[in-house]
């Protein structure tokens, strides 16, 4: 299970971007698995980019929790770049 270390977003009138970063507890000395957030013009609004080279594929525990954080901040502040909540259907 990762714990979440940091997340960071910059956002402007419409667009945003930034980082997550998690932790895992199980192993405290490994490097922390970094996920980085940047804006995009359809849904779902935002594309995820692993900044290691092995971990894009969309199962990597990191990649799961970084869009999971997204999607939930999306849906509850999407005035924040230029949606209604009607672009955040819940499942």
């Amino acid at each position: 299970m990762l714990q979440l270390l940091s997340l960071t977003l910059a956002y402007d009138d419409t667009r945003f971007f930034g980082s997550v970063m998690f932790t895992d507890p199980t192993h405290p000395d490994d490097n922390p698995a970094a996920v980085l957030v940047d804006h995009t013009d359809e849904p779902p609004w935002f594309r995820l980019t692993n900044v290691d080279p092995d971990g894009q594929d969309r199962s990597v525990p990191a990649m799961v929790e970084a869009e999971r954080i997204m999607r939930f901040l999306l849906r509850y502040t999407p005035e924040r770049i230029g949606r209604t909540p009607a672009d955040f259907p819940q499942p």
